[in-house]
Protein backbone atom coordinates (compact mmCIF):
# COMPACT_ATOMS: atom_id res chain seq x y z
CA UNK A 1 0.00 0.00 0.00
CA UNK A 2 1.29 3.41 -1.15
CA UNK A 3 -0.79 5.76 1.73
CA UNK A 4 -2.62 4.59 4.44
CA UNK A 5 -4.43 6.64 6.97
CA UNK A 6 -6.53 5.33 10.08
CA UNK A 7 -8.42 7.29 12.78
CA UNK A 8 -7.00 10.75 11.19
CA UNK A 9 -8.12 13.97 12.99
CA UNK A 10 -7.88 17.28 12.97
CA UNK A 11 -8.75 20.23 15.24
CA UNK A 12 -8.58 23.66 14.95
CA UNK A 13 -8.82 26.01 18.00
CA UNK A 14 -11.60 28.35 18.21
CA UNK A 15 -11.61 30.06 21.49
CA UNK A 16 -11.58 27.65 24.32
CA UNK A 17 -13.04 24.73 22.17
CA UNK A 18 -11.94 23.05 19.35
CA UNK A 19 -13.69 22.61 15.28
CA UNK A 20 -13.40 18.88 14.19
CA UNK A 21 -12.67 19.28 10.27
CA UNK A 22 -11.23 15.29 10.18
CA UNK A 23 -13.04 13.11 11.89
CA UNK A 24 -11.51 9.45 12.13
CA UNK A 25 -10.69 9.25 8.30
CA UNK A 26 -9.06 5.79 6.61
CA UNK A 27 -7.65 6.23 3.84
CA UNK A 28 -5.69 3.40 1.57
CA UNK A 29 -4.50 4.58 -1.84
CA UNK A 30 -2.33 1.69 -3.78
CA UNK A 31 0.56 1.77 -6.12
CA UNK A 32 -0.86 2.44 -9.68
CA UNK A 33 -4.58 3.85 -8.31
CA UNK A 34 -6.43 6.43 -9.36
CA UNK A 35 -8.41 7.81 -6.77
CA UNK A 36 -10.93 11.18 -6.74
CA UNK A 37 -12.51 12.63 -3.42
CA UNK A 38 -15.52 14.18 -3.56
CA UNK A 39 -17.09 16.89 -1.07
CA UNK A 40 -18.81 20.46 -0.94
CA UNK A 41 -17.20 23.51 0.40
CA UNK A 42 -16.76 23.01 3.75
CA UNK A 43 -16.13 19.22 3.96
CA UNK A 44 -12.86 19.03 5.02
CA UNK A 45 -11.20 17.95 1.44
CA UNK A 46 -9.19 20.39 1.42
CA UNK A 47 -7.67 19.84 4.95
CA UNK A 48 -7.43 15.84 4.13
CA UNK A 49 -5.54 17.01 0.99
CA UNK A 50 -2.82 19.62 2.98
CA UNK A 51 -2.71 16.16 5.30
CA UNK A 52 -1.79 13.85 2.40
CA UNK A 53 0.55 15.99 0.73
CA UNK A 54 2.21 17.11 4.14
CA UNK A 55 1.58 20.45 4.14
CA UNK A 56 -0.21 20.11 7.34
CA UNK A 57 -0.20 17.75 10.45
CA UNK A 58 -2.95 15.62 11.90
CA UNK A 59 -4.09 16.10 15.09
CA UNK A 60 -4.26 12.55 15.68
CA UNK A 61 -3.86 9.33 13.74
CA UNK A 62 -1.43 7.25 12.03
CA UNK A 63 -0.44 8.43 8.30
CA UNK A 64 1.86 6.26 6.56
CA UNK A 65 3.50 7.29 2.98
CA UNK A 66 5.65 4.54 0.67
CA UNK A 67 5.66 2.49 4.66
CA UNK A 68 7.01 5.56 6.68
CA UNK A 69 5.25 7.15 9.20
CA UNK A 70 4.50 10.74 8.01
CA UNK A 71 2.99 12.37 11.69
CA UNK A 72 6.38 12.26 13.77
CA UNK A 73 8.48 14.24 10.87
CA UNK A 74 9.51 17.56 11.54
CA UNK A 75 8.75 20.53 9.13
CA UNK A 76 12.54 19.72 7.82
CA UNK A 77 11.44 16.19 6.85
CA UNK A 78 8.01 16.69 5.78
CA UNK A 79 9.47 19.51 3.38
CA UNK A 80 11.66 16.90 1.69
CA UNK A 81 8.98 14.57 1.68
CA UNK A 82 7.09 16.66 -0.64
CA UNK A 83 9.92 17.61 -2.50
CA UNK A 84 10.66 13.50 -3.22
CA UNK A 85 7.55 12.08 -3.48
CA UNK A 86 4.83 14.28 -3.98
CA UNK A 87 3.49 16.23 -6.93
CA UNK A 88 0.91 19.01 -6.57
CA UNK A 89 -1.40 20.49 -9.37
CA UNK A 90 -3.58 23.22 -8.30
CA UNK A 91 -6.24 25.39 -9.51
CA UNK A 92 -4.48 28.31 -9.01
CA UNK A 93 -1.33 27.38 -10.99
CA UNK A 94 1.68 29.28 -9.19
CA UNK A 95 3.61 29.43 -12.54
CA UNK A 96 6.54 32.23 -12.90
CA UNK A 97 4.86 34.94 -14.94
CA UNK A 98 8.52 35.90 -16.84
CA UNK A 99 9.37 32.31 -17.06
CA UNK A 100 9.40 29.77 -19.83
CA UNK A 101 7.08 26.58 -19.71
CA UNK A 102 10.79 25.02 -19.41
CA UNK A 103 12.18 26.64 -16.84
CA UNK A 104 8.55 26.40 -14.96
CA UNK A 105 8.80 22.73 -14.98
CA UNK A 106 12.47 22.64 -14.22
CA UNK A 107 11.99 24.55 -10.98
CA UNK A 108 11.45 22.00 -8.62
CA UNK A 109 14.57 20.09 -9.43
CA UNK A 110 16.44 23.51 -9.13
CA UNK A 111 15.75 23.40 -5.83
CA UNK A 112 16.26 19.46 -5.39
CA UNK A 113 20.02 20.18 -6.49
CA UNK A 114 19.49 18.93 -9.35
CA UNK A 115 22.72 19.79 -12.49
CA UNK A 116 21.02 22.55 -14.86
CA UNK A 117 21.92 20.17 -17.53
CA UNK A 118 19.90 17.20 -16.10
CA UNK A 119 16.90 18.99 -14.59
CA UNK A 120 16.58 20.96 -18.28
CA UNK A 121 16.29 17.84 -19.80
CA UNK A 122 14.21 16.58 -17.72
CA UNK A 123 11.81 19.16 -18.18
CA UNK A 124 12.03 19.01 -21.64
CA UNK A 125 10.87 15.24 -21.56
CA UNK A 126 7.92 16.30 -19.03
CA UNK A 127 6.69 18.86 -21.27
CA UNK A 128 6.97 16.41 -24.30
CA UNK A 129 5.20 13.33 -22.23
CA UNK A 130 2.09 16.10 -21.58
CA UNK A 131 1.85 17.71 -25.34
CA UNK A 132 3.77 20.62 -25.10
CA UNK A 133 7.31 20.38 -26.97
CA UNK A 134 6.38 22.85 -28.99
CA UNK A 135 5.63 24.79 -26.05
CA UNK A 136 8.84 25.07 -23.54
CA UNK A 137 10.25 28.61 -24.80
CA UNK A 138 6.35 30.32 -24.26
CA UNK A 139 5.84 32.07 -21.28
CA UNK A 140 2.54 31.69 -19.29
CA UNK A 141 0.99 35.00 -21.02
CA UNK A 142 1.33 33.05 -24.46
CA UNK A 143 -0.42 29.91 -23.56
CA UNK A 144 -4.17 28.98 -23.28
CA UNK A 145 -5.38 27.89 -19.94
CA UNK A 146 -5.44 24.50 -21.13
CA UNK A 147 -1.80 24.93 -22.13
CA UNK A 148 -0.79 26.56 -19.07
CA UNK A 149 -2.70 23.60 -16.61
CA UNK A 150 -0.61 21.09 -18.54
CA UNK A 151 2.71 22.94 -18.27
CA UNK A 152 1.66 22.40 -14.20
CA UNK A 153 0.72 19.05 -14.70
CA UNK A 154 4.73 18.62 -16.45
CA UNK A 155 5.94 20.57 -13.38
CA UNK A 156 4.39 17.97 -10.66
CA UNK A 157 5.51 15.03 -12.67
CA UNK A 158 9.16 16.14 -13.64
CA UNK A 159 10.80 14.78 -10.22
CA UNK A 160 8.82 11.31 -10.83
CA UNK A 161 7.01 11.59 -7.69
CA UNK A 162 4.98 8.53 -5.94
CA UNK A 163 1.90 10.53 -5.48
CA UNK A 164 0.44 13.24 -7.68
CA UNK A 165 -1.99 15.25 -5.67
CA UNK A 166 -4.60 17.39 -7.70
CA UNK A 167 -6.84 20.22 -5.94
CA UNK A 168 -9.93 20.83 -8.79
CA UNK A 169 -7.45 20.48 -11.54
CA UNK A 170 -10.27 21.92 -13.87
CA UNK A 171 -11.94 24.48 -11.89
CA UNK A 172 -10.59 27.29 -13.84
CA UNK A 173 -10.74 25.59 -17.57
CA UNK A 174 -13.01 25.58 -20.30
CA UNK A 175 -14.78 22.64 -20.86
CA UNK A 176 -12.85 21.66 -23.91
CA UNK A 177 -9.67 22.43 -21.71
CA UNK A 178 -10.63 20.53 -18.77
CA UNK A 179 -11.15 17.21 -20.84
CA UNK A 180 -7.86 17.79 -22.09
CA UNK A 181 -6.23 17.47 -19.02
CA UNK A 182 -8.37 14.64 -17.51
CA UNK A 183 -7.15 12.80 -20.64
CA UNK A 184 -3.74 13.60 -19.87
CA UNK A 185 -4.58 12.19 -16.08
CA UNK A 186 -5.69 9.24 -17.44
CA UNK A 187 -2.62 8.63 -19.65
CA UNK A 188 -0.52 9.58 -16.51
CA UNK A 189 -2.02 6.64 -14.74
CA UNK A 190 -1.62 4.19 -17.38
CA UNK A 191 1.63 4.82 -17.37
CA UNK A 192 1.55 3.65 -13.56
CA UNK A 193 0.93 7.38 -11.63
CA UNK A 194 -0.68 7.43 -8.66
CA UNK A 195 -3.37 10.16 -8.47
CA UNK A 196 -5.25 11.58 -5.51
CA UNK A 197 -8.20 14.03 -7.25
CA UNK A 198 -9.53 16.44 -4.96
CA UNK A 199 -12.83 17.66 -7.03
CA UNK A 200 -16.85 18.74 -6.34
CA UNK A 201 -17.30 17.83 -9.85
CA UNK A 202 -18.93 14.45 -10.30
CA UNK A 203 -18.17 14.34 -14.25
CA UNK A 204 -14.31 15.03 -13.48
CA UNK A 205 -14.19 12.31 -10.70
CA UNK A 206 -15.94 9.68 -12.82
CA UNK A 207 -12.37 10.04 -14.81
CA UNK A 208 -11.00 8.36 -11.93
CA UNK A 209 -10.98 4.36 -10.96
CA UNK A 210 -12.44 4.84 -7.61
CA UNK A 211 -14.33 8.01 -5.80
CA UNK A 212 -14.64 7.98 -2.21
CA UNK A 213 -17.11 10.91 -0.42
CA UNK A 214 -15.90 13.46 2.27
CA UNK A 215 -18.71 15.28 4.33
CA UNK A 216 -18.98 17.15 7.34
CA UNK A 217 -15.42 15.52 8.05
CA UNK A 218 -15.95 11.79 7.60
CA UNK A 219 -14.72 9.77 4.93
CA UNK A 220 -16.60 7.09 2.96
CA UNK A 221 -15.27 4.39 0.36
CA UNK A 222 -11.47 5.31 1.36
CA UNK A 223 -10.88 1.86 2.49
CA UNK A 224 -9.86 -0.85 0.13
CA UNK A 225 -10.72 -4.36 0.25
CA UNK A 226 -8.81 -6.42 1.62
Amino acid sequence: MLLRMRDITKDYPMGKTSLRVLNNVALDVAEGDYLAIMGPSGSGKTTLMNIIGCLDVPTAGIYELAGRDMTGLNDNQLADVRSREIGFVFQSLNLLPKTTALDNVAMPLLYAGVPKAERLERAAEALKTVGLEDRMDFKPEQLSGGQSQRVAVARAIVGNPKLLLADEPTGALDSVSGAQVMDLFTMLNEKGTTIIMITHDTSVAEHAGRIATIRDGILTGGEKDE
